[in-house]
């Protein structure tokens, strides 16, 4: 009967290759009766369970190919797809290891290899194997794809574009790499080219009946689309495209995040309201609901009135704004929003005349951002450390060449774990994002030698002693710093009432008080 092999494998392989999985699947079986250890019969039922979706069953019958034959390198990378496809990237990434032991020169291991790496967060040597698998095979568009989201992942979003534009070369109407290449123009801030993208890859998902094929995946393209319209001015267009994301995807939380977010630019407040009302309840739909999203939404509801105040910004929320702030931080603060606060505190420290006869010992810059306060510390201080939240605006603060240590880390965590003290601490429009500040008093306290200073802005509050207001930022009442600065020993040095920086066509009033600690 084993003569009978040869050609069952032919004929199901025939059916295998033609789509019909079940007519293969039963030549595949008959194999087995006569051999039940046959190599072919075994991986290639794998395979087809595998294409169906039950993992469970693919990784028994690849375990059994290869008890039958573990010299073949294919197997090895279908267990290790499989392994990926559930999470598993540590065991794909070792089946990928194996299959290249055996076979050098295979490439869709190393592709795939590239992907298990980079889903651990191993971006340099995820990079590393697609790189190779494109030295193998130069006209190999999804390692080209695949190479173009590893760098995503690094920020390297010109060259992610070249990786996407060689995909799409090889693979016209390849809907990942055109979906890819308008994000990548989305992150690097060109607009125009980004919405252009994201229409052809929206255009590429359309079927001949006109509906489109993975609702989620084209969810999140309108999304995308709809966000790049509010940063070319369009709102009515953004609106347009996220609800109908959320027509695709009703559970979409961040579509109706970003919903609100326009419909508050637009002063539509019970449309805001109403949107992250939906955001917050989608999230709970999740069978992991994000926690970290859950508390922005509240937070946003907060602001609104419509959720109990916290006592802080989500510090997620804060990262993240200011990781997508950083690259045009200073030119928006300074050209758009008129902002004085660095100025403003370093008069203040100049009339009081702190650093100049002596030089303070060591000055740190709370939510240092970009280092806009980092020249006038460095000139009346002999050592200058910037804390901030954000590794992107630490990397532009960086450049400054001023700070002497600069440490990603929220400023309550940072000052409790500090045991050396300070002469001077500033915070530069950094308590927006703090309401309740009598632990941040009593670090202060903690942290500053007698004699040391603490200076820093607030946004005034002329009612309540702390208000968190519909701009999401917190202000705080005079009054309240007062009895603060009392309670934990700080002598009011100076306060003033200043202009801050616009909101909109509004003018802000700062408050720039320096305490000193008795």
């Amino acid at each position: 009967m084993s003569h009978h092999i040869p050609t069952l494998l032919q004929q199901a392989i025939v059916k295998h290759q033609q789509g019909f999985l079940q007519q293969a699947e039963d030549l595949y079986v008959q194999v087995l009766q006569i051999d039940a250890q046959q190599f072919d019969a075994l991986h290639m039922i794998g395979l087809i369970a595998k294409q169906r979706g039950d993992t469970q069953s693919a990784l028994n019958f690849f375990a059994k190919a290869i008890q039958s034959n573990p010299r073949d390198a294919r197997v090895h990378c279908n267990l290790g797809a499989t392994l990926q496809q559930i999470g598993n990237s540590k065991q794909a990434l070792a089946c990928y290891d194996l299959a290249l032991t055996i076979k050098a020169d295979y490439v869709l291991a190393w592709n795939n290899r590239g992907n298990s790496l980079r889903a651990l967060e191993r971006y340099p040597e995820a990079l590393e194997s697609f790189t190779k698998a494109l030295e193998l095979q130069i006209n190999y568009p999804e390692a080209f794809l695949n190479r173009g989201i590893c760098l995503q992942a690094l920020e390297q979003h010109s060259q992610a574009i070249q990786d996407f534009d060689d995909a799409l070369k090889l693979k016209h109407n390849y809907i990942e790499a055109e979906f890819a290449r308008a994000f990548s123009l989305q992150q690097l801030r060109l607009y125009d080219e980004a919405y252009a993208a994201y229409t052809r890859a929206l255009e590429l998902t359309l079927t001949a009946d006109g509906r489109h094929t993975n609702p989620e995946k084209i969810a999140a393209m309108y999304c995308n689309r709809g966000m790049v319209s509010t940063k070319l001015q369009r709102d009515i267009a953004a609106l347009e495209d996220i609800q109908h994301a959320i027509s695709l995807r009703p559970q979409f939380a961040k579509a109706y995040l970003h919903a609100a977010h326009v419909y508050l630019r637009l002063q539509q407040k019970e449309a805001a309201l109403e949107h992250y009302q939906a955001a917050l309840a989608a999230t709970h739909s999740d069978s992991k609901p994000d926690e970290s999203l859950q508390q922005q939404i509240a937070y946003h509801l907060a602001a609104l009135g419509a959720a109990p105040t916290p006592a802080a910004a989500p510090a997620s929320y804060v990262k993240e704004l200011f990781d997508q702030y950083a690259d045009h931080f200073d030119t928006h603060l300074q050209e758009q929003l008129a902002y004085q606060v660095p100025q403003l505190l370093q008069t203040a420290l100049q009339d009081l005349k702190i650093g100049q006869d002596k030089p303070l010992s060591h000055a740190i810059d709370l939510g240092c951002g970009t280092g806009l306060c980092g020249d006038f510390l460095a000139a009346i201080a002999t050592r200058v450390t910037g804390v901030d939240l954000s590794e992107k605006m630490l990397a532009k603060a960086r450049a400054r060449a001023v700070y002497d240590d600069l440490v990603c880390d929220e400023i309550l965590h940072y000052l409790a774990q500090q045991s050396n003290t300070a002469d001077l601490l500033i915070a530069a429009d950094v308590f927006v994002y703090l309401g309740d500040l009598e632990r941040l008093f009593a670090l202060f306290r903690d942290r500053l030698q007698t004699g040391g200073y603490v200076a820093f802005s607030v946004e005034e509050s002329d009612s309540a002693e702390i208000c968190l207001q519909a701009s999401q930022r917190y202000a705080h009442s005079a009054a309240y710093l007062t009895r603060l600065a009392d309670q934990y020993g700080f002598h009011l040095s100076h306060c003033s009432r200043h202009f801050g920086r616009r909101d909109g066509q509004q003018d802000l009033t700062s408050l720039i008080l320096v305490l000193q600690k008795n």
